[in-house]
């Protein structure tokens, strides 16, 4: 019998140093945790900092900071750009009335109601230059 309650007391002082253990790992990762919250809090102010900053200061940059305005401004110009180019491949423009996009063959704008006009290219142009190109190839080989 010596044996088993040793062996017993033996067990649940083991199963006692591993749920500690379990417990301290836990704790650990939820004070990790919480140290990664409070510094994506400081980050989050930190941008919006920078912003408030570069919008405030947009007209009147001074020395130090230039290169980082003008890396903005053309990274804002580009983002622009590539925005119109999705659009375009999407078949998608913006309503003139209320800047929602829609898609290309609408006639009218689904956000705000408004009529929408396409162009379309002129087939008489088109023919037109076909037919000017031909006749100017006839009239040279004539002579």
């Amino acid at each position: 019998m010596d044996v088993i309650n040793k062996l017993v007391e033996t067990l649940t002082d083991t199963g006692k140093g591993v749920m500690q253990k379990a417990k301290d790992v836990a704790e650990v990762s939820k004070i990790h945790n919480q140290i990664s919250v409070e510094e994506s809090r400081i980050n989050a102010a930190y941008l919006s900092i920078g912003k408030r900053f570069y919008e405030e200061n947009a007209g009147e940059v001074m020395e130090a900071y230039i290169q980082d305005f003008s890396v903005i401004t053309e990274s804002k110009a580009k983002i622009q750009s590539l925005k119109e180019q999705l659009k375009q491949l999407k078949g998608m423009y913006k309503c003139p009335q209320c800047g929602a996009e829609v898609p290309a063959n609408s006639a009218f704008c689904s956000s705000c109601g408004a009529k929408l006009i396409v162009e379309e290219p002129k087939e008489e142009n088109v023919v037109d230059s076909e037919e000017t190109t031909a006749s100017e190839s006839t009239e040279q080989t004539e002579e």
